[in-house]
């Protein structure tokens, strides 16, 4: 028995909402992420003054000087988009050819990140101390991760029609 049976309101049904998911993830996050990634990278001076990496001096990693904790960062960025578009682009093929197991590393993998997102959203609430872009941010993070989180359901629930036969 599958999660959901229709995807975005009864208009599509599960294959096409997750082949539109698998688009709107490549497309939206990973794409945008790695040229975020590229571009900070790129002018580490810039995106040092906006962000503080005060954390990694208060541990003691690096100097506070120092642009090491910015590389290290951007560098991460870089890393977990490159993974977020091999695995979108796994969910379409799989999607494409009805392979149920190529879905799973992207629903592996969305939702790790949107338990990040969502735990990052509510620090974002309790650390606003009353600013209002701070509280802005956190609930605009935490209004995207639930709706990634319908996301995931609905590209599990195809998982699971696959599985029951529904597809063939």
């Amino acid at each position: 028995m599958t999660l959901l049976k229709k995807c975005c309101c009864c208009c599509f049904d599960l294959r096409a909402g997750s082949l539109a998911i698998g688009v709107i993830s490549f497309l939206c996050i990973g794409v945008v992420q790695l040229l975020v990634a590229i571009y900070c990278l790129l002018h580490v001076e810039d995106t040092k003054k906006r962000l503080k990496f005060e954390n990694a001096v208060t541990f003691g990693i690096v100097d506070p000087e120092s642009d090491a904790a910015a590389y290290i960062f951007f560098s991460i960025l870089l890393l977990v988009a490159i993974i977020y578009i091999i695995a979108a682009l796994v969910l379409i093929h799989g999607v494409r050819t009805k392979r149920r197991f190529l879905l799973l590393p992207w629903v592996f993998f969305t939702f790790l990140n949107m338990v990040m997102a969502f735990a990052g959203g509510i620090l974002t609430l309790i650390n606003s101390h009353g600013y209002s872009l701070q509280i802005i941010v956190g609930c605009i993070v935490l209004s995207i991760s639930i709706i990634w989180i319908y996301f995931t359901c609905v590209v599990f629930s195809f998982f699971q029609a696959l599985q029951n036969g529904e597809y063939w």
